[in-house]
């Protein structure tokens, strides 16, 4: 199992993991709590139940079993937050059942699947808690310059500086890109190569450059 660093393997800025609930969650403080809450419990249960049983299964049936593990806990989330938390359900609208086909859920999953109980735990506490941090810096950004308001109260001193553009896609595509730039900027590379997405997935870069 690769080496894993909380900040630096961030999946959602370093390989766009979980990008579009992300986004989509991302206008309103109290909606990307709500996210990230639901993406830590899909990640914590699919990991303890594959962590599990995996033994008990082939490995072919290892993939299978993590796909539908994965979707079935996401729609279990979504029904208990339809029954206690509407108004957040509201918010959020089809991207909780998006959670059931998201790749960084799927990989976590796989973790718990190929590696066992104990690290496919940390490995989903890791990534929940990575998309976490991400998604409330974001929603906290475009909520107090995009609506003036925090948490769905008013700021008053921001209101003739807000912008309604931050809080339509294309808005939140740019302050993604100005997180993205900041965060390449506090975590560089190790490997020297210049992009935290090479050594996020150990993609050779000098040999494929040679190659080109």
């Amino acid at each position: 199992m690769k080496e894993r660093k909380l900040l630096f393997r961030n999946p959602t800025v370093l390989m766009f993991l979980g990008l579009a609930p992300a986004l989509a969650a991302s206008t309103d403080v109290r909606a990307a709590l709500g996210m990230s809450l639901a993406v830590m419990a899909v990640l914590l249960c699919s990991a303890l139940v594959l962590g599990l049983v995996r033994r008990l299964l082939s490995k072919e049936a290892l993939l299978p079993a993590a796909l539908l593990v994965v979707a079935g806990f996401a729609s279990m989330v979504q029904l208990l937050m339809q029954a206690f938390l509407p108004n957040v359900l509201n918010m959020l609208g089809f991207y909780v059942a998006v959670l059931a086909v998201d790749l960084m859920l799927f990989g976590s999953a796989e973790d718990a699947a190929d590696f066992g109980l104990g690290k496919g735990l940390l490995s989903a506490l890791e990534n929940g808690f990575a998309f976490a941090v991400f998604t409330l810096v974001l929603a906290a950004i475009r909520e107090l310059f995009g609506s003036a308001s925090f948490a769905g109260a008013p700021v008053a001193f921001l209101e003739p500086y807000k912008n309604a553009l931050l809080t339509q896609t294309p808005g939140g595509l740019i302050v993604f890109s100005l997180l993205l730039a900041v965060y390449n900027g506090l975590f560089p590379a190790r490997e020297e190569t210049g992009r935290n997405t090479a050594a996020a997935v150990d993609f050779p870069v000098e040999e494929k450059e040679a190659e080109a």
